[in-house]
């Protein structure tokens, strides 16, 4: 068995950690409903692509009867993107690779997020090939491993969103650039391999996310330049010239095409809105914090950051152009975004496999100075690790023995994550003691609390609950939304909304025989509402929801009974973290109208809304 498994992880790495990317990636992955808000804007973008047959422009809640001339039409007479349809958030390499799984496996969650999770495995392939380069087959695997295993990766690594492709474009570009540059003088030729792989890559990350996919690689050259190794640079090796022109082919080959046929409305948007407008105003009005990304960062590389101490010593006696040139990178986007005004804790991703390199370099040294080296966690790792493990416990303590949570199903998906999050602390402990049946342990609680929270939010998601009546809606008929207008609403009925935000206007509509469903919000309750009531001096036996149409749908339930069957349902909404009680309405005989009156109508509700 010793024999097999060695030959295994020296000849066949790839294919053992395929396996680990799939035994942690795929539980949960296909349960776990599409997240409001990008998640099913992503999911269901590529899916009306691909009605369309659509490689350029990506569409989200649009209307099949429109054409791009009159959507780009629209948007000239000041309407937004999103109002006719359009989807210019990201360029359109993840629709691409989605569109391959929603080809071979259908459409569905799993589907929907598996180039996420092959991008996990092939940005550890990464890690593991400049990790054995630089210090050994042990250091390649450290390093692999770690990124795997980490809480940043284990959560965007099951997202159906552009993050995962766009870090693996940056890390490839980054190996490339290290083989280019580090490499000794007579080995280096001109238009290599690795010359062909940077400037490709580059290319396909800007076509993952934009810009930040050059930015990252860019700033990491300057700062291992000018602060960590200030030594020449043999620039002459990248061969810029023909590199730009070569990463730039790439994207005009796309870009061209998608900027004339929407007359320059997708660069207005794209790089406009997602782009310039998040990074000088704070996305949803959020408070920009000093120090973000380097709190984050603990949280984003748990458990491996109980490792930062033993990095910064091995890093500063070990100083070397390599060492200078993974600091720079994984400094890089730190960099980047500490001015930037929108602050999320996936940003600095791009970095993350340069610090996990260094993981596998520390742990390689370490590994050769085993018998001087104690396996202890000390100070830093047992306050590190213990506040998680601790955090873990008062979770499960609070929902279980507390009664915070009534909700049976709510308070199992709350449960898993702590499991979760007291695994990951359990396995950083392991590493440090190098205990693996602890490690082995930590990961099958991991894979199950992974398990048991795809199943515990699925059952207790609003709309997918409903998703049986919503699939069955005629193609001809309309279907309304008011107060709860999450995405999901769109991928989980493959059919247009209309968005609505006045009752009056949802009564009126209901009335026309081509409305065959409806959604109405009667309730929420917010995680800080309720806080509030929970830490009230004054308890109320009945609190009101923080948001409370009760007597509105009520009053519009009797006004369309005649009409209309309905039922409600209650649910936990991903996307502002709060319960929420919806009622849906379904008309009790089929709808019928003609495409010029659903064209018609859409038109009007355009200005009404």
């Amino acid at each position: 068995m010793s024999a097999l498994w060695s030959r295994l992880t020296s000849r066949h790495a790839w294919l053992v950690l395929l396996a680990l990317t799939l035994l942690l990636y795929l539980p949960g992955t296909g349960s776990i409903p599409l997240m409001d808000r990008d998640e099913p804007r992503f999911a269901r973008a590529t899916a009306e692509m691909m009605q369309r047959g659509s490689w350029v422009l990506p569409y989200f809640n649009s209307d099949p009867a429109q054409t791009d001339a009159q959507r780009v039409a629209l948007m000239k007479e000041g309407r937004s993107a999103v109002e006719v349809g359009f989807r210019f958030d990201k360029p359109p390499l993840t629709y691409w690779w989605m569109r391959l799984h929603f080809h071979l496996l259908g459409f569905n969650e799993l589907a929907a997020r598996m180039h996420s999770v092959l991008s996990v495995w092939l940005v550890a392939l990464v890690i593991f090939r400049l990790g054995n380069d630089l210090g050994g087959r042990a250091a390649g695997w450290w390093g692999a491993v770690g990124w795997i295993t980490s809480l940043q990766a284990l959560i965007h690594g099951r997202l159906c969103v552009a993050d995962m492709p766009m870090v693996f474009c940056v890390s490839l570009a980054m190996l490339a650039l290290s083989k280019i540059l580090l490499s000794p003088p007579d080995k280096a030729r001109p238009f290599s391999k690795w010359w062909w792989i940077l400037w490709v890559s580059l290319g396909l990350g800007f076509l993952a996310k934009g810009p930040i996919a050059l930015l990252v690689p860019a700033l990491a050259l300057v700062l291992y330049r000018v602060a960590f190794w200030r030594k020449p640079v043999p620039w002459g090796k990248l061969g810029l010239g023909a590199g730009v022109v070569l990463a730039l082919a790439i994207v005009a080959a796309w870009g061209i095409p998608a900027l004339v046929q929407t007359e320059g409305k997708f660069w207005n948007v794209g790089m406009g809105e997602h782009v310039v407008k998040r990074g000088t105003q704070a996305f949803n009005g959020r408070t920009i914090l000093p120090g973000y990304y380097l709190i984050s960062a603990f949280l984003s590389l748990l458990p491996w950051m109980v490792f930062l101490p033993r990095i910064w010593r091995h890093v500063r006696s070990h100083w070397d152009a390599p060492r200078a040139l993974l600091v720079a990178w994984f400094a890089a986007p730190q960099l980047i975004f500490l001015f930037y005004a929108t602050q999320l804790p996936h940003y600095t991703m791009p970095g993350f496999a340069g610090f996990f390199v260094l993981l596998g370099l520390t742990m390689a040294d370490a590994e050769q100075k085993r018998s001087t080296v104690p396996a202890k966690l000390g100070s830093f790792g047992a306050s590190y690790l213990g506040v998680f493990a601790l955090l873990s416990v008062g979770i499960i303590t609070a929902v279980w023995v507390g009664g915070l949570v009534p909700q049976p199903a709510l308070r199992l998906m709350i449960t898993s994550g702590a499991v979760m999050l007291g695994a990951l602390a359990a396995l950083g402990a392991a590493a440090v003691w190098r205990r693996w049946t602890l490690a082995g342990f930590s990961l099958a609680a991991l894979v199950f609390g992974l398990a048991v929270f795809g199943a515990s939010l699925r059952s207790i998601h609003p709309i997918v609950q409903m998703a049986p009546v919503l699939r069955g809606l005629p193609k001809e008929s309309n279907a309304l939304a008011w107060q709860y207008t999450e995405p999901c609403l769109v991928f989980y009925s493959d059919h247009p909304w209309t968005m609505l935000s006045k009752i009056d206007r949802v009564r009126e509509r209901m009335q026309q025989p081509r409305t065959g469903v409806v959604v109405t919000q009667i309730s929420e309750w917010t995680l800080a509402h309720w806080w509030k009531c929970l830490t009230s001096a004054t308890k109320d036996e009945h609190p009101k929801a923080a948001r409370d149409f009760q007597k509105e749908v009520d009053a519009l339930t009797q006004a369309v009974s005649t009409d209309y069957d309905w039922t409600d349902s209650s649910g936990f909404n991903a996307a502002r973290s709060s319960w929420v009680t919806v009622r849906v309405f379904v008309r009790k005989s089929p709808p019928k109208s003609s495409r010029a009156e659903l064209t018609a109508t859409a038109q009007d509700d355009g200005a009404k809304r």
